[in-house]
């Protein structure tokens, strides 16, 4: 019996997944547990697994290709199994679902369905738009007939595109299934039409010249050039999740400026214990991580999310820090889990661990899912300050901003100093003014006394 595979959902955020590369082929024996492909998520390349055993009859996309979850991508089942009930064609691929897909309308399921059902049909044979010739309201078109009445085989948007632009159907010839007209011959013949010069009409001497009038400068056109590439699954959910987030969520924003001199100084003698005893060393993000950490578990509404649908704010028991981590094809957040109850070293450890798992694309779900709260960290990259867009669903995001070397007074004299800024973003359905700012007042003071994040 025939065994559909179908796209997985391979990440909480994940729509769509593109196929990257097929690791067998048609004809090709499958065991339960063999690996048969690799599909890019938003997140990472993640295998696709067979669970169950047979031969590889058909890849229903090819590498590169984008389906949505649940779409069907390949089917297993005996050698030599009959499986066009399933492809919509013959076993090969080479029927009528192939051709319509090639010609861009979705002539298959009309061509399955009666010819009178133009209005449904319409539907799913229109694509979302641009504003193109395919872009256009799905509204019922006559079928046209030709010059002995006989009615002309033509889908509904090819009528309704020939309609708009006064095309003869019965003088185009169609290229779809059975001669069937599709919009593409629609569109040739109306670019045929266009690239023809209407006839000049005869002068009319009788009548005098008018006087020459002045004529409209002409626009210049300038071409700007550019390269293009392909949106990654990564860029389409950050783009997708972070426009949701905000402009859905009402943020806030909360900035301090922290005396980071001690944890200088603290960071300094923790790296040379660390060497010593062979051990990561602890950065500055580390101690961000921690003093994040610590101050959660004081203030619970930052460390919780809000769930409109079911009408509830959750505040997490456990911490779970996600640190964002810059990498080609975008951002990823991977999870320091628990990170209140973990050791700098520890959390250092970790971090590296994640941020290069990250880099090589290698993270698996488990070790970016969960998040409770998140930071970005541009310092390295010299900025001062920055506000960051919330990740959805923490209630608050803290963007950290670069270590600055300069002068501040202490005791009335003007001594070497090093600063940071921070700024908390907030869901104001959450996160109060005054629970922000009560927040950010115990993460600084574990900043400016490190000390308090050993006991």
């Amino acid at each position: 019996m025939a065994i559909t595979i179908e796209m997985p959902k391979l990440s909480d955020t994940m729509e769509e997944g593109v196929l990257s590369a097929w690791l067998v082929d048609e004809g090709d024996a499958v065991s339960a547990g063999d690996i048969i492909a690799q599909v890019e998520t938003d997140k990472a390349t993640m295998d696709l697994e067979a669970f169950d055993e047979g031969v590889l009859l058909k890849k229903m996309i090819d590498e590169g290709d984008a389906v949505p979850i649940g779409e069907l991508i390949a089917v297993l089942g005996d050698e030599d199994e009959d499986i066009s009930d399933i492809v919509g064609g013959d076993a090969a691929g080479n029927g009528v679902a192939d051709e319509a897909t090639a010609s861009g309308e979705t002539e298959s399921s009309e061509d399955a369905a009666p010819e009178t059902a133009d209005t449904a049909s319409a539907a799913a044979d229109a694509p979302s738009g641009d504003g193109s010739l395919q872009d256009r309201t799905p509204e019922p078109v006559p079928a046209p007939t030709d010059a002995s009445g006989e009615r002309v085989k033509a889908s509904p948007l090819a009528r309704r595109v020939a309609q708009e632009h006064t095309v003869d159907l019965s003088t185009v010839e169609g290229t779809g299934p059975n001669g069937r007209i599709v919009r593409r011959d629609v569109e040739a013949a109306l670019a045929e039409q266009e690239a023809t010069p209407e006839p000049a009409e005869a002068a009319d001497t009788s009548a005098p010249e008018p006087a020459p009038q002045p004529q409209p400068a002409e626009s210049v056109k300038i071409d700007v050039g550019y390269e293009t590439e392909p949106i990654s699954q990564m860029r389409k959910a950050i783009s997708r999740r972070l426009a949701q987030s905000k402009f859905t969520a009402p943020h806030f924003y909360l900035t301090i400026d922290v005396d980071m001199a001690r944890a200088a100084e603290v960071r300094a003698e923790l790296n040379e214990l660390a060497e010593a005893k062979d051990r990561s060393r602890i950065s500055y993000n580390d101690l961000i991580t921690k003093a994040c950490a610590l101050a959660l578990s004081e203030h619970p509404y930052v460390n919780a999310s809000y769930h409109a649908d079911e009408g509830e704010i959750r505040l997490y028991d456990d911490v779970h820090v996600g640190i964002a981590v810059a990498i080609d094809e975008g951002l990823i957040t991977p999870v320091i889990r628990n990170a209140d109850q973990k050791g700098l070293t520890q959390i250092a450890e970790e971090t590296r661990t994640l941020a290069g798992k990250a880099r090589d694309r290698e993270l698996q779900p488990e070790d970016y899912e969960g998040a409770t709260f998140t930071t970005s960290n541009l310092g390295m990259f010299g900025i001062e300050e920055f506000t960051a867009i919330l990740n959805p669903p923490n209630a608050a995001i803290l963007a950290v901003g670069g270590i600055r070397d300069e002068p501040v007074v202490e005791e009335g004299e003007i001594v070497p100093g090093k600063r940071m800024k921070v700024t908390l973003s907030c869901d104001h359905r959450v996160v109060d003014g005054a629970v922000g700012a009560q927040f950010l007042d115990t993460m600084r003071g574990y900043l400016e006394d490190p000390m308090t994040m050993l006991l």
